[in-house]
């Protein structure tokens, strides 16, 4: 498929030209979802739509690294002159335009799936609503140039650890989107997740070791001591939630600090949606 989409590695199964796409290998170094869209490639699915399933990154992918000129997940919407990876980004965007999409992503900081989206789409909030996941987090306002601001694109985040586990359950969120999106037959498992916004970076200090002391998705009040670098405390200088933070992951960040705006989808809605993200964003 090399003439139709340039640099990516795609594979379209069922009838008609793709309308639904699951990507795995924006990273090249999370295999979960690698090795579920190559699973699904070779599965005998019954799909009632079109469907691409796409290794975005295979260079990166072969090479074991999380990209080899910029980060792909960090570009969109891409430059077709620019560097390997804002092509690809832009190659991607053209791709997913107009196609409701999942991408597989892996982390080290939490094991528990958790969907990734941006409110500006409110689709996507609605999708990943449905979905067998336990926490939906809107990165409104942090890493904007995802590709959830490309398209109608939600990212599932799983464990990073490359084991049969983590890669089964990758293919069982790319099998509940599909159902979701009625192009594989079936009910996807019930969802009730809480919704968080992720809304600043806690930054990671200089040391050689860090402990964390705070679970993420669990409030972390104002005044407690959440991590310590070399043995000096770090304290929270307001309540938050922790999200995506781990001592072994970013070598700049900690992970995030977050804000719960919401315990079902119509509260988020009514609450978020209706005008809590503007009066903040003019703070």
């Amino acid at each position: 498929m090399e003439d139709d989409f340039g640099p990516l590695d795609v594979t379209v199964r069922g009838p008609g030209e793709p309308e639904v796409v699951v990507v795995g290998g924006v990273h090249g170094d999370e295999m979960s979802g690698v090795r579920a869209v190559r699973r699904l490639r070779e599965a005998d699915l019954d799909l009632r739509r079109g469907a691409a399933f796409v290794l975005a990154n295979p260079a990166a992918i072969e090479a074991g690294k999380r990209y080899l000129d910029s980060d792909l997940n960090r570009v969109f919407p891409g430059d077709p002159d620019g560097d390997r990876e804002e092509r690809i980004a832009a190659r991607l965007c053209e791709l997913v335009e107009g196609r409701t999409t999942l991408s597989l992503h892996g982390t080290k900081s939490e094991p528990t799936p958790f969907a990734l989206v941006h409110s500006s789409q409110e689709r996507e909030l609605d999708l990943a609503a449905r979905l067998p996941v336990p926490h939906v987090v809107d990165h409104w306002g942090v890493n904007e140039r995802t590709i959830t601001t490309c398209g109608f694109s939600v990212e599932i985040e799983l464990a990073s650890e490359d084991s049969e586990e983590v890669a089964a359950s990758a293919e069982r969120q790319a099998r509940a989107f599909l159902k979701r999106v009625d192009a594989l037959p079936g009910e996807p498992p019930d969802a009730d997740p809480d919704f968080f916004h992720m809304y600043e970076p806690v930054p990671k200090p200089s040391g050689t070791s860090y402990e964390l002391y705070v679970e993420n998705f669990e409030r972390v009040p104002a005044g407690t001591v959440y991590a310590s670098v070399d043995g000096r405390d770090l304290i929270a200088d307001e309540t938050f939630w922790p999200i995506m933070m781990s001592e072994r992951g970013s070598p700049d960040v900690l992970g995030y600090k977050g804000r719960r705006i919401g315990e079902s989808l119509a509260e988020v809605k009514e609450t978020w949606l209706g005008g809590e993200r503007e009066r903040r964003n003019s703070e």
